[in-house]
C-alpha cells in the first residue's frame, strides 16, 4: 500500500454536530488518510478526535475578522512546519481561516461547505483561494461557485438501528417519560436556536399536537448557551412541559429513531445559522428507518422528502417558523396508515443512499486529487506494461532494467524495451537480458523518432495500464507502485503524468536543471505568480510535469492500440490542450540529469523542438509566434529603454531564479540568463526545423501524388 494521504483537518467548532459526524463517520472506516487535527473552540470533538488517536491542536478563535486572521497568522507557521499533504477546512468559518494560511505555505485546501451560510461575497472569494470544493448535497455545490467541485454526502448509517421497543426504552431510560401508545415527535440536533426546536413545543400546544410527546436528543452548544433554558421556560409557559422531554446527547442518536412516530428537522431563519438545512442527515435518518419527517421547506430536505411526483412524500414540508402548520402535520400524522405510507415512501426514496465506506471513498478521492497525489493510501492490483525505448545507452541499459525490473510485482507485469537504431552493444545487451528474464520483451525500430518508438512499445503492450519512461530518467524505487495505485483510483485520468527531478554538475547544468520546477512545485500546483508568468511568457519555464519523461494511463476498452504515431508528443506534452484530462501524480518520481557537457542540453532541446514543430499543433505555433513578437520587441526596446527591457528579462527569468534560491544553487545564478537564452532559442529553432521538415514532407507527398499538374 501507499503512503496515506497527510491531511490537517481544520474545525471550527468543538461541538459534535452535523459536519462533524459526517466527518468522524468517514474518518472510521478509511485507512487512506493520516489526520491531524485544529480545533477553533473546544469542545467533545476533541475527546472525539483523541479516541481515534488523532493529534488535535486548540485555538480558540472568535467570529470577527480580526480574530480569524489572527488564526490563519497562526497556522501558516504550523503548515509549513507538519507540510501535511493536504488542508481540509471542515466548514465556513474552517475555510476562512485555514484557506489563506495554505494558500502562503503551499498546501492545498479543500473546503467541506455544509450548509447555506454566508452564501455571497465570502463564498465567492473561498472559491478562488481553495483547490477544490466538498459539498454534501448538489445543491451546496451549486451555492459554492467553485470551479472544482466534488459530492460526499451525508451517509447513510452502518448497523442496525434499536427494534421500536428497546429504542423507547432507551429514551426512558435517558429521561424520556414515554407511555406504551403515546405518540412520539423527536428530535435530533444540537440545541441552538435555528434548529426550530421551539415549533416543535409549541406546536403541541395548538390544534392537532394535543397528543404528542416530544423528545429532544442532542447536546447543549455553546454558542447558544441559554437555549434548553428557553425552550424550557417556553414549554412551561404553553403549559406542555409534562410532554417535553430532554435527553441529552445520544451517541449514535440514529439508533433511537424507530421510538418516534415521526421525526422534526424544523430549521428556519432567525438571523443566528444559514437558515435552512443543507443535507438534513436526520432526516435521512429518519427515512431509511420508515419514519416520516417533518420538515421546513422549500429547500434540499423538503425536496428529498417530497419526492418525485406523483409518487407519495416520504413526510410533510412544512413553512419555517410556523408551528401551526407543524400541528396541522401532527393532525395529519395521528393516522398510523398515513404513518405507514410516508415511512415506506421515504424507505424507498433512500434506499441507495450511500454507506460511510463508499463516501469515505469520495472523501478520500479528492483529497488526494487536490494533493496531486492520486491513489494515496492504495495498493494496485493491476498488471502494468512498462514501455521504455532506448538508442545508444551502452553500460546505462543493465542500471535501468535492473531497476524497472524490480518494480515489476504484480502477476502480468512486463517491460518492452523498444530499441531505435543502437549502433553500440545496448540491443545485445538487452536481448541477453530478455533471455534471462521472460517479463523483458526486446523489440527493434530503427530510425525511429522516440515518439514512434514510444508508440511501437505502447502497442506492442499486453496490458491495459501501460506506464511509459524515458530511458535517461531514474524512476524512484515505488514510481511504477504510484502509477498503479493512481490507476487504481477510480475515474483518475486519462493520462498519469509523474513528477520529475532535475540536477545538474556544475554552475551551466545547475543552470539548466532550474528550468524544470520541483517535485514540490508540482505536487503543490502552479502558484499565482507562475499562472502569470506562463500567461505572460508560455510554458517554457513554468511547466508543471515531467515532460513526459514519465507517465501512465488506461486502456478503458483493453485495446492494444496506443496514441497514434507522431501524435504522442501532444499527448504528452499538451494534454491539458486536448480533450484528455491530465492528472499530476506528485508521488510518482523520477530523476534525471541535464547532459554534460551541457552543451549536450542545448542540442537536445533542438531535438524536442523538432519533435513540438512536427505535429504543427496550431495552439502551440500562434504561442510561440507571439512571444517571438514579443522578445523581437524586447531586444528594439533594449535600445532606447534599457530600464524597460531590464526588468522585463528580471520578470522571465525570475522562476529560475527563485528554485536557484530554494535549492540553495547560488553559483548557477551567473549563468541562468545564457542558459535560459540558450535553450529557448534552440528549442524555437528546432520547432521551426519540425515545420518546415514537415512542410517539405507534405509537398513530396503532394507532388508524387501528382498534385498540380497541367
Amino acid at each position: 500500500m501507499s503512503c496515506p494521504l497527510r491531511v490537517t483537518v481544520v474545525a471550527p467548532y468543538g461541538v459534535v454536530g452535523g459536519a462533524e459526524l459526517w466527518l468522524l463517520s468517514l474518518l472510521d472506516v478509511t485507512d487512506r488518510l493520516d489526520v491531524n487535527a485544529v480545533l477553533l473552540a473546544d469542545g467533545p470533538l476533541r475527546d472525539e478526535f483523541a479516541r481515534r488517536d488523532i493529534p488535535v491542536a486548540v485555538r480558540p478563535t472568535g467570529r470577527s475578522a480580526a480574530a480569524i486572521a489572527g488564526t490563519a497568522a497562526w497556522l501558516l507557521p504550523q503548515l509549513r512546519t507538519a507540510r501535511p499533504d493536504v488542508v481540509l477546512a471542515n466548514g465556513v468559518k474552517a475555510a476562512a481561516a485555514a484557506a489563506p494560511a495554505a494558500w502562503l505555505a503551499g498546501v492545498p485546501c479543500v473546503w467541506a461547505k455544509h450548509d447555506h451560510s454566508y452564501d455571497g461575497l465570502l463564498t465567492r472569494a473561498l472559491a478562488t483561494v481553495t483547490d477544490m470544493c466538498i459539498g454534501t448535497e448538489p445543491g451546496l455545490i451549486a451555492a459554492s461557485q467553485h470551479p472544482r467541485p466534488s459530492l460526499v454526502p451525508v451517509p447513510a448509517p452502518s448497523g442496525t438501528a434499536l427494534r421500536r421497543t428497546a429504542a423507547r426504552e432507551e429514551l426512558i431510560r435517558r429521561g424520556a417519560r414515554l407511555g406504551d401508545d403515546e405518540r412520539l415527535l423527536l428530535t435530533i440536533s444540537r440545541l441552538v436556536s435555528y434548529k426550530g426546536v421551539d415549533d416543535a413545543v409549541t406546536a403541541l400546544a395548538r390544534p392537532g399536537g394535543e397528543h404528542w410527546r416530544l423528545a429532544v436528543v442532542g447536546p447543549e452548544d455553546p454558542s447558544d448557551p441559554g437555549e434548553r433554558r428557553r425552550l424550557t421556560r417556553l414549554a412551561e409557559e404553553l403549559g406542555v412541559a409534562d410532554r417535553v422531554d430532554f435527553a441529552g446527547w445520544i451517541e449514535e442518536a440514529w439508533r433511537v429513531i424507530p421510538a418516534a412516530d415521526s421525526v422534526a428537522v424544523l430549521t428556519k431563519p432567525d438571523g443566528t445559522g444559514p437558515g435552512q438545512e443543507a443535507f438534513g442527515g436526520t432526516a435521512v435518518e429518519a427515512m431509511l428507518n420508515g419514519v416520516p419527517v417533518i420538515t421546513t421547506g422549500p429547500g434540499s430536505v423538503a425536496d428529498r422528502v417530497a419526492g418525485p411526483a406523483p409518487a407519495p412524500p416520504g413526510g410533510i414540508a412544512v413553512p419555517p417558523a410556523d408551528p401551526d402548520k407543524v400541528a396541522e402535520a401532527l393532525g395529519r400524522l395521528a393516522d398510523p396508515d398515513t404513518r405507514t405510507a410516508m415511512g415506506r415512501a421515504g424507505l424507498r426514496r433512500t434506499a441507495a443512499n450511500p454507506g460511510p465506506e463508499e463516501c469515505a471513498r469520495l472523501l478520500a478521492r479528492t483529497l488526494s486529487r487536490a494533493a496531486r497525489l492520486p491513489g494515496a493510501g492504495l495498493a494496485g492490483t493491476a498488471p502494468a506494461s512498462v514501455a521504455v525505448t532506448v538508442v545508444n545507452r551502452g553500460e546505462a541499459i543493465d542500471g535501468l532494467l535492473a531497476s524497472l525490473l524490480r518494480q515489476l510485482t504484480v502477476d502480468g507485469d512486463e517491460l518492452v524495451v523498444v530499441d531505435r537504431g543502437s549502433t553500440d552493444d545496448t540491443a545485445r545487451r538487452v536481448v541477453d537480458r530478455a533471455s534471462q528474464d521472460a517479463r523483458i520483451r526486446p523489440l527493434v525500430h530503427p530510425c525511429a523518432s522516440a515518439a514512434a518508438g514510444r508508440n511501437a512499445g505502447v502497442g506492442a503492450s499486453v496490458n491495459a495500464l501501460v506506464a511509459c519512461i524515458d530511458a535517461d530518467c531514474a524512476p524512484a524505487p515505488d514510481w511504477l507502485a504510484r502509477m498503479r495505485a493512481a490507476a487504481d483510483e477510480s475515474e483518475a485520468a486519462d493520462l498519469l503524468v509523474g513528477v520529475c527531478r532535475v540536477t545538474g554538475h556544475g554552475a551551466f547544468s545547475n543552470a539548466a536543471a532550474l528550468m524544470h520546477p520541483l517535485p514540490e512545485e508540482s505536487r503543490r500546483g502552479p502558484g499565482p505568480w507562475t499562472r502569470t508568468h506562463r500567461l505572460l511568457f508560455g510554458p517554457g519555464l513554468s511547466t508543471t510535469g515531467s515532460s513526459g519523461g514519465a507517465l501512465a494511463f488506461t486502456r478503458l476498452d483493453g485495446s492494444r492500440e496506443g496514441p497514434a504515431p507522431d501524435a504522442e508528443v501532444l499527448f504528452v506534452r499538451t494534454g491539458a490542450e486536448t480533450d484528455r484530462r491530465t492528472v499530476v501524480v506528485g508521488s510518482a518520481e523520477v530523476g534525471q540529469e541535464v547532459p554534460t557537457p551541457w552543451t549536450e542540453a542545448v542540442r537536445q532541446a533542438f531535438r524536442h523542438g523538432v519533435e513540438l514543430g512536427r505535429p504543427a499543433n496550431r495552439r502551440q505555433l500562434t504561442g510561440g509566434a507571439v512571444r517571438a513578437v514579443g522578445y523581437a520587441g524586447a531586444l528594439a526596446l533594449a535600445r532606447t529603454h534599457r530600464g524597460v527591457a531590464a526588468a522585463g528579462v528580471g520578470a522571465y527569468l525570475s522562476l529560475p531564479v527563485a528554485r536557484a534560491v530554494r535549492r540553495g544553487s547560488w553559483a548557477a545564478l551567473p549563468a541562468v540568463p545564457v542558459v535560459v537564452g540558450a535553450l529557448m532559442t534552440a528549442r524555437a529553432a528546432g520547432a521551426l526545423r519540425g515545420l518546415v521538415g514537415r512542410a517539405g514532407r507534405n509537398a513530396q507527398s503532394y507532388a508524387s501524388e501528382g498534385g498540380g499538374a497541367s
